[in-house]
Parts: C-alpha cells; structure tokens; sequence
C-alpha cells in the first residue's frame, strides 16, 4: 500500500508540474473555445466550438492527469459547434470544414468532424478549425448563412520523462534490500516493452539480476560495498525509446543510507 501511494504521489507531482508550466497543462478533454472577435462576421455570431483532444503515448497504468503529447507522437483532435441562440449543436455534417496545422494546411473535407496527425516539433501544436461558408436554414432561418465560422486552439507537447518511485520517507532508507520503479510518462510508445531501461548506481550501470523487470530496481545496500550505514546513494534511470534512439529521458534521486 505504500508502495502504491507513493506512485499516486508522483502521479500528483507530474500533475503540479503541468500547473506550473513546466510541461503545460491536463486540460480536461473537452475545451471550450469562443470564437476569436477579429472580424465583424465573427464578432457578431453567437457560437461556441467545443474542441477535444487526446495524444497516443505512453503513460503508467492508473495515471488520472492529461496525456500530452511528444515531438511525433499521434494526436487525435476533434470538434462540435454549440449555437448559443438556441442551446442546440449544430449540424455540421453537410459544411465545408478546413483544418489547419501550425498555419499551414492540413485536412479539408464535407463533414470533417476530426482528424490525426503527428505532432511535428516539441513546440506546442496550433491548430485552427474553419467553416468557410456556413449554411443553416434549420433553426436560425438562414440569418448566418455564408458566415466564417472559425476557432483557433493550442495543444501542449511535453518532453519524455522519467520519474523513480521512492516510497521511503525523508529520502531515507535501511540497509538492506530497497525496491524502486522507474515510471515513464510521454513517451512515444505503446507499451513499456518499446522502451529500454537501465539503472545507475553512484555513477557506475547497475545490472538487475534479481528481478525480471527492467522498470523495477531491488537496490541491496548491504552487499554494495560501497553503501554503509550514515552514507548516501545517488539512484538515475533512463528510459530510451527502441523505435527512436533520440527520445530519451533521464530522472535522479539521492538517497540517505540509515
């Protein structure tokens, strides 16, 4: 049960970081986006696009936060037009719908409700929805009929991280056997089996003979040799992607030894 609070915990962490900024935010999934006043067409509407998205990446099973996005991971975006006036979502699978990605073109098509696409930096991703000709004689009698509807959203791109669970109080632990697990968030894989794992103690690579898991570290302070009662370890694990040697990420702690 400790084990698994301690997990929740850096579930949290991973979560205040992103209020933070250091990796954006965990916006719910849907995100309501009013449309941009900067033409008289657009000012005088009353509609609401409602934008959702999700990225297809890797994260611990149980984690509760928004899945970001990496540089090439897959994001599916999605969208519904709420008109205000009559509290109704309009029907939008007869309209012209143009997608556009980082201001460039990316998909246009009758009824295009969403689309995939890879996220092409590690920068934030823009994307802008528009309805270039709206047409609708059903509940607004035709009076926007030809109107520009549009709405512009940014969705957040986080590097890969990695994040050792340490479920030991003060940073403190006993001599002998110590279990750790390394979690990886964000990285561009489908399962943790497309990810190599390795261990470093005190600088020098540490080979996990006791387990069959290469997330899971049993760390013996007592046949170490180097690690005595009143000294202190230096714990890093790094996760590299197997399809991407370049996605990379490194997390460290520095434990006392009591």
């Amino acid at each position: 049960m400790k084990a698994l609070a301690s997990i929740k915990k850096y579930q949290f962490f991973i979560i205040c970081l992103g209020l933070l900024g250091l990796i954006s935010i965990f916006p719910a999934n849907a995100q309501i986006v009013g449309i941009p006043s900067g033409s008289s067409v657009v000012s005088t509407l009353n509609f609401n696009f409602i934008i959702s998205w999700r990225a297809i990446n890797y994260v611990p099973s149980g984690f509760i936060g928004k899945i970001l996005p990496s540089k090439n991971s897959k994001i599916e975006v999605s969208f519904d037009v709420l008109d205000l006036d009559n509290k109704k979502f309009i029907d939008i699978s007869q309209q012209q719908i143009e997608w556009y990605l980082n201001n460039e073109p990316l998909k246009l098509g009758i009824g295009l409700k969403s689309v995939v696409f890879s996220a092409n930096s590690g920068s934030d991703q823009t994307i802008e929805i528009i309805i270039p000709n709206y047409t609708d004689n059903k509940y607004n009698k035709g009076q926007y009929n030809g109107s520009i509807l549009n709405a512009i959203t940014s969705i957040p791109v986080a590097s890969p991280k990695i994040i050792i669970n340490a479920p030991y109080p003060n940073k403190t632990i006993s001599i002998g056997e110590n279990l750790f697990q390394a979690l990886p968030y964000f990285f561009n894989v489908n399962t943790l089996n497309q990810l190599k794992i390795s261990w470093d103690i005190d600088g020098t690579e540490y080979f996990n003979e006791q387990v069959n898991r290469q997330d899971t570290l049993i760390l013996s302070t007592d046949t170490q040799g180097q690690a005595v009662e009143g000294a202190n370890v230096g714990i890093q694990a790094s996760a590299q992607n197997l399809l991407d040697q370049l996605e990379l990420a490194k997390g460290y702690i520095n434990l006392d030894i009591k």
